[in-house]
């Protein structure tokens, strides 16, 4: 069936992009698709009980029978961390990082099961979605999770606990793959947006919790190695400002630690390589992006909207000047960054777990204009 979640531009009708209706962090379940597994997630919404963060605040409770000394760790780590317990060998702690592991596995069989028979209740519940939004995930038969709790056991764990939950309500389970390179999906994706067939371009992933930075060297077409460097922490995040004014101070400080993540990631790969990277710069945004246009109420990233209507005119023309050579800048949603490994797929929605749910559809085509 036709994808209800993918739009075309008024001015380019091959390309397409999504808006923020796909979003599945403000799903509610109105009404659980089965009870006995976690009851305590009905009437709450999608980011209230499966994000990051609140993984992170269980490990935190726990951290005692979990053996971590939350004084010497950082935050963003515990997940990573915890993946390492399931295996560590201690009884106590290696059980209760498996605890925590297939408590939001559950919850997140419960989201898929309530996506699969789209209840009446949580259509209700749902106001812009119509009876095409949910036929489109009843058909579905593929989702490829990727993002950090995607990664390694605990990825392997959440999958096994979707298909327990879906095995309790005796209803075939959607096919759940996980991706070898799940935490630098976005970035790989972008790479396939460098149309140029020889040299080196950098790519990178503005992340709500961090900005991964890389470069691309393609030879004849084909890409011959891809270089990750050093993550710069994600910061100024707020999403809600007080003011349009403070919204705008916000916005100009964001805007130069993006412009300096991305300057340095173009003279370090210039340093590393020894050739001057071409022209075209690749970024995807933790952001409903169209056309350069980012959504101006949704991520932290919303407050870049204040500096000007079309952000990715605004990199532009600072990156121009700051690297004093013409550059091209490629903007791209995130989901539909991470999709684009995936574009020979089919019945396919991939999912990232990041700060929250990410969005991409495999068959979503990026038609750029000629530079």
């Amino acid at each position: 069936m036709k994808n209800p979640f993918l739009h075309r531009l008024a001015d380019n009708q091959r390309s397409d992009y999504v808006s923020s209706d796909c979003s599945v962090n403000r799903i509610k379940l109105a009404k659980l698709p089965i009870y006995g597994v976690d009851d305590s997630i009905e009437g709450l919404t999608v980011k209230e009980f499966f994000n990051t963060e609140l993984f992170i605040e269980e490990i935190k409770k726990n951290a005692d029978k979990l053996e971590i000394n939350l004084e010497k760790e950082e935050e963003k780590r515990l997940p990573i961390i915890l993946a390492e317990k399931l295996s560590c060998g201690n009884s106590e702690s290696s059980s209760c990082a498996m605890q925590i592991a297939e408590k939001f596995g559950k919850r997140l069989g419960l989201l898929f099961l309530a996506l699969k028979l789209g209840e009446q209740e949580n259509r209700r519940a749902r106001a812009d979605w119509v009876h095409e939004h949910w036929d489109y995930w009843a058909q579905i038969d593929d989702i490829i999770l990727v993002g950090g709790l995607a990664s390694g056991e605990i990825g392997k764990i959440l999958r096994s606990k979707v298909e327990e939950v879906f095995a309790l309500a005796d209803v075939k389970p959607y096919n759940i793959l996980l991706y070898d390179n799940a935490s630098v999906a976005g970035v790989l994706g972008c790479a396939t947006q460098v149309s140029e067939n020889n040299g080196v371009n950098i790519v990178l992933d503005f992340g709500q919790t961090n900005i991964k930075r890389c470069y691309v060297t393609k030879s004849n077409g084909e890409i011959t190695e891809i270089k990750t460097l050093e993550p710069y922490l994600s910061k100024y995040m707020d999403w809600e400002m007080q003011s349009e004014e403070e919204k705008m101070r916000q916005g100009k400080k964001l805007h130069l630690y993006l412009l300096k993540a991305i300057e340095d990631t173009y003279r370090t790969a210039r340093e590393l390589t020894g050739i001057e990277p071409n022209r075209e710069i690749v970024i995807s945004i933790a952001s409903y992006t169209v056309d350069g246009v980012i959504n101006d109420e949704r991520s932290g990233y919303a407050k870049l909207s204040a500096l000007g209507k079309n952000y990715a005119e605004c990199l532009w023309w600072d990156l121009c000047g700051d690297l004093r050579r013409d550059v091209v800048v490629k903007l791209i949603h995130d989901g539909t960054a991470i999709a684009l490994n995936f574009s020979e797929r089919k019945n396919t929605v991939c999912l990232s777990i990041g700060s929250f749910f990410g969005v991409g559809f495999p068959e979503t085509k990026l038609i750029w204009p000629e530079y």
